[in-house]
C-alpha cells in the first residue's frame, strides 16, 4: 500500500451559527494519503460502504454492483476477505433490494421496493422480512445508503424515507403527511412511523428537492437535509423531535427549486449543478464532532455534454466540509480545490480520523483500479 504523509494547515474564520458569532483558529491536518489496489471488479466509489476496525484487521464493507453482492475488503491490501451472495429467486430472494446497512456481527439490514425491511446473515440467508405500511401516503420504496443508513438503537431499527410521493402534484400543506422516519421493534415485531417532517418553511420559496443524511449520537438521530439548513434531532426514547438548529454554510445560499418539470435529464442535471446543496452528514464518535458536507454551485465556462453533466453531478467539481461540535455549533468550514475529492459516496470515520475519497471521477488522476483516500483530522483552537 502506497502512503504519502504530509501536513497541511489551513486558517479559516469560523462562526457559531446557533447563538453568537465567534472567531476561532481552524486547522485541517492531513495525516496520510492511502492507495489500495482493487483485487476485484468493483467501483472505487461504492454506493454503500462501512469502515470496520477490529482486532483482526481493518475492512471496508461495500456493495459490488457488478457482481451484485456485498464484500468485506481488507483495507491494507484490497483483497476480498468474504463475499455475501445475494439471490433474487427462491426462499432467500432479495428481489427489489434498494440498499443495506451492516449493523453488527452477522447482521445486515436491507430495504426494498415495495416498502419493506429485511435481515440477512453473512451467508446471504434471509432471516426475516417485514412490510412497512404507511396509512398517510402511498410510499413506493425504502432506500438506505451510506449517508442515510439503517440505525439500530437497543431493540429497535430506525430507517429513513426522505422523499415526497408525487412531488410535482402535491402542495405545501401535504408536506406534513410525509413522515421521514420509521422503526421496527424486535420485541413486539411491530412497525411505526414517527412524527418527523421537513420544516414548515421547506417550500416557502418554491418546490425544493428532497433527501437527507443522518447519523446517531447517544440515542438521538440527527437529520440533516440536503436542501435545507435546518438540522433536527429525533430522540429515540421519547419518539419526538426535541431540537431544531439552523446550521448554515457560508457557501450554501441558493437551492435548486423545481416548480416546473425539467424538459429532460440534461436540464435537470444542469439545474442541480448550478445550485448549492448539502451532502453527507457524519458523526465522529472518537472526537465527538459532526461533519456536514456542503456542495457549492458550479457553472462551466463552456457547454457541457449530457455525459459531462451526469459525471459532474455525481462527482461535483467543488465540495467542502463543515465541522460542528456536539451542540451543532459551526467550528469551521473548509472548501477543497476543484475535483480534489469525491463526496457523494465513500467517506467514513475511523479511529485515526475522517477518510475522504480522492477519486473524483472528473479529476485527471482518477484511478478506477485503486481505492484512494485522504485521512484528515480537524483541530479547533479555543
Amino acid at each position: 500500500m502506497k502512503k504519502i504523509v504530509f501536513i497541511v494547515f489551513l486558517s479559516l474564520l469560523s462562526f457559531g451559527c446557533n447563538k453568537k458569532t465567534q472567531k476561532r483558529q481552524f486547522k485541517m491536518e492531513t495525516i496520510e494519503e492511502i492507495s489500495i489496489k482493487t483485487n476485484d471488479l468493483i467501483s472505487v466509489n461504492p454506493g454503500n460502504t462501512k469502515f470496520i476496525e477490529t482486532d483482526s484487521g481493518t475492512f471496508l464493507f461495500a456493495y459490488n454492483h457488478v457482481e451484485k453482492n456485498y464484500q468485506f475488503i481488507d483495507f491494507s491490501n484490497g483483497k476480498v476477505n468474504h463475499k455475501i451472495p445475494l439471490t433474487f429467486e427462491g426462499p432467500n430472494s432479495v428481489k427489489g433490494l434498494l440498499g443495506a446497512t451492516l449493523t453488527g456481527p452477522d447482521s445486515i439490514w436491507l430495504t426494498f421496493s415495495p416498502p419493506a425491511i429485511g435481515l440477512i446473515n453473512f451467508k446471504g440467508e434471509l432471516l426475516l422480512k417485514r412490510q412497512i405500511p404507511n396509512d398517510r401516503v402511498s410510499v413506493t420504496a425504502l432506500i438506505t445508503t451510506f449517508y442515510k443508513p439503517i440505525i439500530q438503537i437497543g431493540a429497535e431499527i430506525y430507517g429513513p424515507q426522505p422523499y415526497f410521493m408525487g412531488h410535482h402534484e402535491m402542495d405545501k400543506e401535504q408536506i406534513a403527511k410525509h413522515q421521514l422516519v420509521f422503526s421496527y421493534s424486535f420485541g413486539t415485531e411491530t412497525t411505526s412511523w414517527h412524527e418527523v417532517f421537513y420544516s414548515s418553511t421547506y417550500w416557502d420559496n418554491g418546490k425544493k428537492l428532497t433527501d437527507y443524511s443522518w447519523d446517531e449520537r447517544d440515542g438521538k438521530i440527527y437529520i440533516a437535509p440536503y436542501y435545507d439548513h435546518q438540522i433536527q434531532i429525533f430522540d429515540s426514547a421519547t419518539k419526538r423531535v426535541v431540537k431544531r438548529n439552523e446550521v448554515k454554510s457560508l457557501y450554501v445560499n441558493r437551492f435548486n427549486f423545481v416548480d416546473n418539470i425539467p424538459s429532460g435529464f440534461e436540464e435537470a442535471n444542469r439545474n442541480i449543478l448550478e445550485s448549492d446543496q448539502y451532502g453527507p452528514f457524519v458523526y465522529d464518535r472518537f472526537r465527538d464532532l459532526f461533519y456536514r458536507v456542503f456542495i457549492p454551485s458550479y457553472k462551466s465556462d463552456s457547454e457541457l455534454s449530457s455525459e459531462e453533466l451526469r459525471f459532474f453531478v455525481r462527482s461535483r467539481p467543488y465540495a467542502g466540509i463543515m465541522v460542528l461540535d456536539s451542540e451543532l455549533n459551526v467550528l469551521g468550514e473548509h472548501i477543497f480545490d476543484k475535483f480534489e475529492i469525491h463526496t457523494s459516496t465513500n467517506m467514513f470515520v475511523g479511529e485515526r480520523g475522517l477518510y475522504l475519497s480522492l477519486n473524483n471521477e472528473n479529476h485527471p488522476d482518477y484511478d478506477e483500479n485503486h481505492f484512494r483516500y485522504r485521512l484528515v483530522r480537524f483541530d479547533i483552537e479555543e
